[in-house]
């Protein structure tokens, strides 16, 4: 059976949920298309938002790695002002797409980190 760490669950949940934010960021303007406009309710943004804080939170909490933890809440800060300002600055929406993609990769990163150190620590023992 496969064990996770509470580091990697935040890791996944963090991939997961950034994801289906992505795809809901694309798909939405084709969604209103075909009459699906309960996609752009302010309230699943906000929730994707409080998610993705969660899971950083979570996924940087104990993690040795300063330069990861760095890049995974610059990357969160970036999603954040990017999904709050897009309404102001539509050029935005573009960053936003950008920053969660470097979400993903933090948490795949991190993931990949601590399943090393996980590995080093069974050695040294």
């Amino acid at each position: 059976m496969i064990s996770f760490s509470k580091t990697s669950k935040a890791d996944l949940i963090g991939i997961l949920s950034t994801s289906i934010c992505l795809v809901h960021c694309i798909a939405t303007p084709l969604l209103i298309t075909f009459g699906a406009g309960f996609f752009t309710n302010p309230i699943l943004q906000y929730l994707f938002l409080i998610v993705s804080f969660a899971a950083v939170f979570n996924a940087t909490k104990n993690v040795h790695n300063t330069k990861i933890a760095i890049f995974l809440w610059i990357s969160f800060f970036g999603f954040l002002f990017s999904t709050l300002l897009e309404a102001s600055y539509h050029w935005l929406e573009y960053t936003g797409y950008f920053f969660a993609i470097l979400i993903i990769v933090g948490h795949i990163l991190n993931m990949r980190y601590c399943k090393q150190c996980l590995t080093q620590n069974k050695d040294e023992n």
